[in-house]
């Protein structure tokens, strides 16, 4: 009964505003599996009766269920993990990534995960409990991938839930996380209904007000140029802030954002330190690699590129 209630309170207020009664006809069995594993999630970390006990304790206690080390350890942090809001970079295929919490205040955490690490990709964000195991991170089982307009359904849904002013990303302590996470669900199935009922796509801009194309532009390194020959040449853009040694996040000159004049649709913005990102840069082998999400911003990292380090390029 305790784990209907819980699983309501996920997906019963997207499911009454479309009034429909199965979403697995909509978006499929896999989210319909996904999205009971977030319920499922919340509910054996609930703490419930006098003792404040959660499943998981009473899973864990004496006469203890025969499990290895680690498969205890992962059941312990799943139990005190708190679903949030991550922003995806520094992917190894089949290895690792690095997830920074958009919601609470903190460093970035890598995690160990093989399948994920193969669909994701530098700046996507996806919901997940990131769970502590023995010396290193892995993820939880549910994991939601967030688009834009889906954290700002989330960003929204939080303010009002907890009375919070103002537009900018919420910062949360560990304790309204966990009491918050019925609203990441309803945030994720609110906007993948409206989209698949309603599939005709808004444009995609960018805070710049452009259309969203993104492009790769590789610049070969010149004849007997090294990799450190041209980090130094990069390193003394100001726009360019360098992330490793081998990597660079593209800078806008920090200002106060405005829609007016801009075209409708959905408004496409990656932040870091309060700093629009307009592209990344890195050194692969013998080549300099820059991504943007526009035709104009293609032209514009190309003459700074180039202005930079041009000699040194081919």
């Amino acid at each position: 009964m305790r784990l209907a209630d819980v699983l309501d309170e996920h997906l019963l207020p997207p499911m009454e505003e479309f009034e429909i009664e199965d979403f697995a006809d909509i978006l499929g069995d896999h989210w319909s599996g996904t999205l009971w594993g977030c319920g499922f999630e919340d509910f054996i970390s609930r703490r419930y009766g006098d003792d404040g006990k959660t499943v998981i304790d009473h899973f864990l206690e004496p006469p203890a269920r025969k499990k290895d080390s680690v498969s205890r350890a992962y059941i312990a942090g799943l139990r005190d993990a708190a679903i949030s809001l991550h922003e995806v970079s520094d992917v190894k295929p089949g290895e690792s990534m690095v997830l920074r919490n958009l919601l609470m205040d903190g460093e970035p955490v890598t995690v160990r995960e093989k399948s994920s690490t193969r669909t994701l990709k530098q700046w996507d964000r996806i919901a997940v409990r990131v769970v502590p195991v023995e010396d290193h991170h892995v993820m939880s089982g549910a994991v939601l991938p967030f688009s834009m307009e889906a954290s700002e359904f989330l960003f929204d849904g939080i303010r009002h839930a907890l009375g919070l002013q103002g537009e900018a990303e919420p910062k949360l302590g560990h304790e309204q996380l966990r009491r918050c996470a019925p609203i990441f669900t309803a945030a994720w199935l609110f906007t993948e209904l409206n989209r698949a009922l309603d599939p005709e796509p808004p444009e995609m801009l960018n805070s710049d007000g452009d259309p969203i194309l993104f492009h790769e532009m590789c610049f070969p390194l010149a004849a007997g140029v090294l990799q450190k020959d041209i980090a130094a040449k990069l390193n003394k853009v100001k726009a360019f802030a360098p992330e490793g040694k081998k990597f660079w996040n593209w800078l806008a000159p920090q200002r106060k954002r405005s829609t007016g004049g801009r075209k409708k649709g959905l408004t496409f913005i990656t932040d870091m330190a309060g700093a629009t990102v307009l592209g990344t840069l890195e050194l692969k082998g013998k080549r300099l690699i820059l991504e943007v999400n526009s035709a104009n911003r293609a032209e514009l990292g190309i003459a700074l590129v180039t202005k930079a380090a041009g000699k040194l390029l081919r």
